[in-house]
């Protein structure tokens, strides 16, 4: 029955188009970047966030060349499976394990993340385990389903995330004080700088693509897939900047859900308002997404790493771990947000930037096809 599941995914579910490559690059990026990113770069650039979103997109795209060029060099495998042919074979190993690892608390961040939106804004009353327990039978059924079904599922809904985007920021415009975007380099360019920090360590989860390469058909457009879909997302992300425009820099960045806040602050008449109910629904949906795609690439690349036909075995025990390992991701909501503004970054570039540049390098010394 394993063979058989393995030859099925080796066939059929390889063939992912240039489309559904953007649409997931950018599901995954932007579902978790709405949620505190504004706030973080608001609090570092102030009024010039917007120069951060666009450096952060320059220095993206240069390092997803190195993604793209890695990629190439093993069309048909997968960053676990060829790791320890460039490094060696323990030095692989300990890498592959530690993107597991990597790969393991991005899922149980983003797993609080959700869990803390849900019951901070709406329903603050009921016991987060039981949002914990719902959630994990959704994502394992989905994720046991295999790739493929789920870009399906990613491809039917992003249009209605892109379309809810759009409906937010044209209400959102006439709200707009261009005066708060003033005086533009007040500071000089440090403070964008520093502000590019965080979003390229949202953006630059495009890292993943190392890991679904062999799942995408047509892998010559990959690159011009790919650097659309950062276009996507800086324009996505410029459009979120408009919080600076509504609210002033200093308020936007003491906002914990600052798009939140935005749709709170929209209305077509005395009537008709509170589309935040709607907003929340397909951004939890969006989140939801994010946490089956890198569950999926977690158990797939689990079980490439202990070489087992099939990674379906992995998923009873890994729904009993990460429930815990959400729960204790952090203390507080605080603590949450202090982590992912002064840390994550950190360990993001270990992952996103050093060992992908690394292993390029490497590779094209030791002339490795």
């Amino acid at each position: 029955m394993f063979k058989r599941t393995e030859q099925l995914e080796r066939t059929s579910e390889k063939k992912i188009s240039t489309k559904q490559l953007i649409f997931l690059l950018v599901t995954t990026v932007l579902s978790t970047a709405d949620v505190f990113l504004p706030s973080y770069v608001a609090l570092a650039a102030k009024q010039d966030s917007w120069i951060s979103v666009l450096i952060a997109f320059v220095i993206s795209v240069a390092i997803f060349v190195f993604y793209y060029k890695l990629a190439m060099l093993f069309k048909e495998n997968t960053l676990f499976s060829y790791v320890d042919k460039i490094a060696g074979k323990f030095i692989g190993k300990i890498i592959a394990i530690l993107y597991l690892l990597f790969l393991l608390h991005g899922i149980s961040l983003v797993m609080r993340e959700l869990i803390e939106i849900i019951a901070n804004a709406f329903m603050p009353h009921t016991p987060s385990i039981v949002f914990y327990i719902v959630l994990m039978i959704a994502v394992m059924y989905t994720v046991s389903k295999g790739f493929l079904a789920i870009v399906k599922l990613n491809e039917m809904l992003f249009p209605f995330g892109m379309l809810l985007l759009a409906f937010v920021i044209t209400l959102s415009i006439p709200k707009v004080d261009m005066s708060n975007f003033l005086p533009i380099l007040e500071n000089g360019i440090k403070p964008p700088i520093i502000g590019a920090i965080p979003i390229l360590s949202f953006t630059l989860e495009s890292v993943i693509i190392l890991l679904i390469f062999p799942h995408i058909s047509e892998k010559q457009k990959a690159l011009k897939g790919s650097i659309i879909s950062h276009g996507i997302l800086a324009f996505s992300l410029i459009l979120g900047v408009l919080a600076i425009g509504i609210f002033g820099a200093k308020t936007a960045s003491n906002f914990q859900f600052t798009a939140l806040e935005m749709v709170r602050n929209m209305r077509i008449s005395d009537y008709i308002q509170r589309f935040d109910s709607l907003v929340m629904a397909l951004w939890i949906m969006g989140i939801y997404l994010k946490i089956v795609i890198f569950t999926y690439l977690f158990a797939k690349g689990l079980a490439e790493t202990i070489n087992s036909v099939d990674y379906r075995f992995i998923l009873l025990p890994l729904a009993t771990l990460l429930i815990p390992l959400a729960q204790n991701v952090s203390e507080s909501l605080d603590g949450l947000y202090t982590y992912i503004q002064r840390y994550f970054p950190f360990e993001a570039f270990w992952f996103e930037v050093f060992f992908p540049i690394t292993l390029y390098i490497i590779a094209k010394i030791r002339k490795i096809k």
